[in-house]
């Protein structure tokens, strides 16, 4: 899966670049470092990405085959992809299926083939499988998923301050990591028995190869609009040193804190001075400049998408300094 908007990563992931074509982490794209942790795992590859970004998937994956881009007309989040995908895979062979994120990392790829070869394995025995991250903190930006005995009993929607640390140290409950695996015709049954019209509805999109009738799709995750009300889900752990990579303050980690806290990029290596600026991203990216506390993260995305509405360039400078 390689959509999004470009939001959570400004000013380097825009929404014409996202942020799984940027080498954030290496020299290589977390796309293309995605295919490399897969590879040894996997024999037959599909990417699903909007139609804007087939080019910039074909230039990074050179090795993929001809003609395996699965293209949406238009974002409708990860429900009618992964559907979409699933409905073309139950009619051509039904076999094992791993939805994979390609704007994640993992520190251990091999830690990471051997929770998906353990989720494939009980691909026959659940409606889908999901691989779910042991927490390691209280952590607001993600879902959560209660397991007992292997069984996921409920889906926990982003949690407060005060509940992510009630969960973290629950034992019960992992992170939901938007990892899924599954036999395409299992996960279609239950998703008919769950979302019937949106499956319908994806179906005739893929009959009519319209755009309007996947304009028509509502914009909704595969966990809204299956996993939640879903029976037979499984979970695998996966303690593979995983990370979203969602955040400035979680690549400055990734890559390594510099003394002073901060995390620098800057575009054609100028050089950045920010004497007594601590705990900070500070990155210049096509689309602008950002100097970010790690303290208010969670007002970049809002605050880009109010840039963007803005329009014009007085609008949106004015629109970015409400925001510094």
């Amino acid at each position: 899966m390689a959509g999004g908007g470009g939001t959570r990563l400004w000013p380097l992931s825009t929404e014409a670049r996202p942020k799984q074509f940027l080498p954030l982490l290496s020299p290589k794209s977390l796309l293309a470092e995605t295919w490399e942790r897969l590879a040894p795992a996997f024999s037959d590859f599909w990417v699903a990405t909007s139609s804007r970004h087939a080019e910039l998937v074909a230039r990074e994956l050179r090795q993929l085959p001809p003609g395996r881009i699965l293209t949406e007309p238009a974002r409708r989040n990860s429900g009618p992809a992964i559907l979409a995908a699933a409905l073309r895979f139950a009619a051509g062979g039904d076999p094992v299926t791993a939805a994979v994120p390609t704007d994640q990392t993992v520190r251990d790829p091999e830690a990471f083939r051997r929770a998906l070869a353990a989720a494939g394995a009980l691909a026959d025995e659940a409606s889908v499988v999901i691989l779910a991250v042991p927490p390691t903190r209280p952590e607001t930006d993600f879902g959560y998923v209660e397991v007992r005995d292997g069984k996921v009993l409920s889906f926990v929607e982003k949690p407060d301050a005060e509940k992510a640390r009630a969960l973290a140290s629950s034992g019960r409950h992992l992170w939901n990591a938007g990892l899924f695996v599954f036999r395409p015709s299992r996960l279609i049954a239950e998703a008919r028995r769950v979302a019937g019209e949106l499956v319908e509805g994806v179906e005739r999109y893929l009959t009519s190869g319209a755009m309007a009738d996947y304009e028509r799709l509502p914009d909704i995750s595969i966990d809204f609009a299956v996993m939640e009300k879903a029976s037979g889900v499984a979970a695998v752990p996966l303690d593979a040193g995983w990370s979203d990579v969602g955040t400035w303050r979680q690549v400055r980690d990734l890559r390594g804190a510099a003394p002073d806290g901060n995390l620098v990029i800057a575009d054609g290596g100028r050089p950045v001075i920010a004497p007594g600026v601590r705990d900070s991203a500070i990155v210049a990216g096509p689309e602008g400049i950002l100097v970010l506390p790690f303290d208010r993260e969670t007002e970049l995305k809002p605050a880009v998408e109010r840039l963007r509405a803005a329009g014009d360039g007085g609008d949106r400078e004015e629109a970015g300094s409400r925001n510094r």
